[in-house]
């Protein structure tokens, strides 16, 4: 079985003509029924019912035309990666939070540059399923913030910056006319937080860095859009972290005064040699110490 005969075969079926396929496929008919013929020996039956007047599926071809369109398209698209690879690579980079790809602009725009060829491909999720994904190489790089907990086998954190957390208002803010806040700005109002596991755990620490609104006034949320959402919508300030804030006309980022810190950076299997990786391991340190 190959992916010749079914290219034929899926155009047959789907325009239930060999001549329309063969016109379709820029094949000669006898070409397109040769294909099929030999699919059909292959697979021990009758894919279609020919006449004069038409041409129907079977129901064996029925059951396999959908298993066909799958492994054409797992064809395709490994032939494409291969392609991809072979003109410059390919690089898959994880990240959690929905601004994470904004601060890698100037990143993947200096690989681009560089590298002639090259492809990016962006993937969302959790930090933890990230990792994962990373050890069975599905990624190359998961972007996030180092973990307390134990290292993983194979896997190595390279810390580009040391964050801190900033405060997000809105332009009509009392809070916008300031250059920093801390807890005593801020006492009694409404909250959102947005905070990794990892930096929510070192912020809980360290109490003097984090307001004391009451839980019924803090609202959590997962990512920088809904902590900006929510700040639109008058829930209150949020407080997020400096990596995960983009500036834009509608709001103020506040330095938070005392703010906790923690290492944010990337993760990368041991020992991954391959050039693109290299490359994006030296820009992002030079990208990621200007800001």
């Amino acid at each position: 079985m190959n992916t010749a005969q079914l290219e034929c075969f899926v155009q047959v079926a789907l325009s239930l003509s060999f001549r329309r396929a063969a016109e379709e496929l820029h094949l000669s008919q006898p070409t397109v029924s040769k294909q099929v013929a030999s699919l059909e020996r292959e697979l021990g039956g009758a894919l279609f019912v020919r006449s004069t007047r038409q041409v129907l599926l079977t129901q064996l071809g029925e059951a396999f035309l959908q298993d066909a369109q799958e492994i054409l398209q797992l064809a395709y698209a490994a032939e494409e990666r291969a392609r991809r690879f072979g003109n410059g690579g390919e690089l898959v980079v994880a990240y959690s939070d929905s601004n994470e790809p904004m601060r890698l602009v100037p990143v993947l725009d200096r690989l681009r540059r560089e590298r002639e060829g090259i492809h990016v491909l962006l993937s969302q999720g959790p930090r933890e399923a990230n990792i994962a994904r990373l050890q069975r190489e599905e990624v190359d790089v998961v972007m996030g913030f180092a973990s307390e907990s134990p290292a993983v086998g194979g896997i190595a954190f390279t810390e580009l910056v040391d964050d801190g957390l900033s405060c997000v208002v809105r332009k009509d803010s009392p809070l916008a006319e300031l250059k920093e806040v801390g807890r005593e700005d801020v006492a009694g109002m409404p909250q959102v937080m947005c905070l990794p596991p990892s930096l929510r755990r070192r912020g809980y620490r360290a109490q003097a860095a984090l307001p004391a609104t009451d839980a019924d006034k803090t609202t959590q949320c997962a990512t920088s859009s809904e902590a900006y959402a929510l700040v639109d919508a008058g829930f209150g300030y949020a407080i997020v972290p400096t990596v995960y804030t983009m500036p834009d006309p509608f709001h103020r980022v506040l330095r938070w005064r005392d703010s906790t810190r923690a290492s944010y950076g990337f993760y990368s299997r041991e020992g991954d040699g391959r050039d693109l990786v290299q490359s994006f391991v030296e820009v992002a340190g030079a990208e990621f110490g200007r800001l």
